[in-house]
C-alpha cells in the first residue's frame, strides 16, 4: 500500500499516526501496542512505530512530527509504500547522545525532565 507521508506541527510524539484504511486493513490480525511501521520510498527506508493514533489530515496520509521527520530525514509530501514489521527483539539497552555542545548543556540543565520523555516514548516498563 502506498501513502503519503504529512508533517506535522505541535506533535511531541516519534509515533506515526495512521490512516483509517491501513488500520482497518491491521484490525484482521493481532495488533500489538506498538506496531513497528517500515517506510520505503525508492532507496529510502525508515523505521517508524505507530501506538494507535488515527491520522486526521487525509485519509491516505501518514502523520509525522514535524521535528521527527526532519531528524530523519523524511520530507513532507513523500510518497511511502507501507510494511508492517514483525518479530521484533526487545531492546535492552537505549543509547541517546547529545550531538552539539549546546545539547549536552541542554540536557544536563533538564536531566530529569529528558529522562521522562526518554522512558515515555520508549513505553518503558
Amino acid at each position: 500500500m502506498e501513502f503519503e507521508v504529512r508533517e506535522v506541527g505541535g506533535i511531541e510524539s516519534c509515533y506515526v499516526s495512521l490512516p483509517l484504511s491501513l488500520i482497518q486493513a491491521l484490525q484482521s490480525s493481532y495488533l500489538p501496542p506498538i506496531l513497528a511501521v517500515e517506510l520505503r520510498s525508492g532507496a529510502n527506508l525508515w523505521h517508524v512505530a505507530w501506538s494507535g493514533s488515527l491520522s486526521s489530515s487525509s485519509p491516505s496520509s501518514i502523520e509525522i512530527a514535524k521535528q521527527y521527520a526532519e531528524c530523519i530525514g523524511l520530507s513532507d509530501r513523500t510518497v511511502v509504500k507501507v510494511r508492517i514489521v514483525s518479530n521484533l527483539l526487545k531492546a535492552t539497552l537505549v543509547t541517546v547522545e547529545p550531538l552539539t555542545e549546546d545539547d549536552w548543556e541542554i540536557l544536563e540543565l533538564n536531566s530529569e525532565l529528558a529522562e521522562e520523555a526518554i522512558l515515555k516514548q520508549v513505553f518503558a516498563e
